[in-house]
């Protein structure tokens, strides 16, 4: 029986290669695939209000579409140009494109989305369709009604 024994070197290694997989992209372009738009989604009888934070981006620099019951929302945000005797010590802010798809349960009202930008905060209401909320639908009696 073989029994192979993980050295330091191997789950170094190891740890290499899981780094560069989230930041291998397709056709061979570099890009942090790890990260998504963090979303809170919340429900009402009446409708979903949809938050994200994007701070420092630019209003022009934000699309929301709604397609076939898909929200989706993408940004983009500029690198900070440097000063030409400056060099950088740590970079941990992400800039660059970034886009979340999320499908909705029921089928929503896409003349009536609203999406507004404040403080940094996205705050999407998504109304859902009249036939979508949820109805009492009244009991009668028929017959002899005893």
């Amino acid at each position: 029986m073989l029994i192979r024994r993980r050295t330091p070197y191997f789950r170094w290694v190891d740890d290499m290669l899981n780094d560069a997989r989230l930041w291998t992209g397709v056709n061979g372009e570099f890009e942090p695939r790890g990260f998504q738009l963090a979303l809170d989604v919340e429900e009402t009888a009446a409708a979903y209000t949809v938050r994200a934070n994007l701070p420092g981006i630019k209003l022009d620099d934000i699309s929301v579409n709604i397609h076939d019951d898909v929200l989706t929302v993408s940004a983009e945000s500029a690198a900070e140009a440097r000063g030409e005797d400056s060099r950088t010590l740590l970079r941990e802010r992400r800039y660059g494109k970034f886009r979340r798809s999320l499908r909705l349960p029921t089928i929503v009202d896409g003349n009536a989305v609203a999406a507004n930008l404040e403080d940094g905060v996205l705050v999407i209401a998504l109304p859902k369709a009249e036939h979508a909320k949820p109805r009492q639908i009244p009991v009668t009696v028929s017959g002899n009604g005893s």
